[in-house]
């Protein structure tokens, strides 16, 4: 029975411990959600900015694509849960503005497998490690590069992979 007892206490204390990790985690993605928001949303407004006072007709497509990457990034800034599904339209969209800005420098593409589109995932995660790959993958390099997002069923489990051809990390941009 002391056996028992200290066993079921061992299970309490590593529910405990693996609830507190995830908090933890969860506490970490929300602080790197709230520095990479801004800079984004900054950086894109002063090049639709720009756009404007030049008068260039692609800024109405930039701005469509910031109204598109908003609809879909607001609901998910304050939601614990998220499907796979619109996290990756919220990276489509992303990605479709980050293009217009560096049209000959930033391919990309986005699949998911069939029946996975209901798989739950923690909210802004895809984009933050996209958003990652942008900033020290493509975008410090001179000829820019290409992200392909997917979503793969291996056996019966999900794989999430995100692949650049950019500079990586520590590497010179020459």
């Amino acid at each position: 029975q002391i056996k028992d007892e200290a066993h079921k206490q061992a299970l309490m204390f590593e529910l405990e411990r693996s609830q507190l990790a995830r908090q933890a985690l969860e506490a970490r993605m929300r602080v790197v959600q709230a520095q990479v928001e801004p800079h984004f949303l900054f950086n894109t407004l002063a090049n639709v900015r720009e756009l404007v006072e030049s008068g260039s007709p692609q800024a109405v497509a930039v701005l469509d694509s910031l109204i598109t990457y908003l609809a879909a990034a607001v609901p998910r800034l304050h939601s614990e849960n998220s499907t796979l599904q619109d996290e990756l339209a919220l990276v489509r969209a992303y990605l479709e503005i980050m293009q217009m800005r560096m049209p000959d420098r930033l391919q990309y593409s986005v699949a998911m497998d069939e029946g996975l589109n209901t798989v739950r995932c923690l909210p802004m995660l895809v984009l933050t490690l996209v958003e990652n790959a942008v900033r020290h993958g493509i975008d410090p390099s001179a000829s820019g590069g290409r992200i392909d997002v997917r979503a793969l069923r291996r056996g019966g489990a999900c794989r999430l992979e995100i692949v650049d051809t950019g500079v990586g990390v520590g590497r010179s941009t020459e």
